[in-house]
């Protein structure tokens, strides 16, 4: 959900995000940016799917829901 910022611009929710790591330190793509759980999971399983041999995490700020080493 976005909302208009009274200072110009606009202020968006994406609290969710999905990101494929180079090795366990280094981020190498943030895949996605969402504001729903759902759209999030699927998004996580997809990568997952297409990437089999990277880690993928999806993470709320930075706590880590789900890893894919761990599903």
């Amino acid at each position: 959900m976005s909302m208009p910022n009274p200072h110009g611009g606009w202020i968006e929710n994406l609290r969710y995000n999905v990101q494929v790591l180079a090795n366990a330190d280094r981020i190498e793509e943030v895949v996605a940016r969402v504001s729903d759980l759902t759209t999030a999971r699927a998004v996580f399983d997809l990568t997952v799917t297409q990437r089999p041999e990277k880690l993928v995490m999806l993470c709320q700020g930075g706590r880590i829901l789900r890893r894919s080493d761990r599903v």
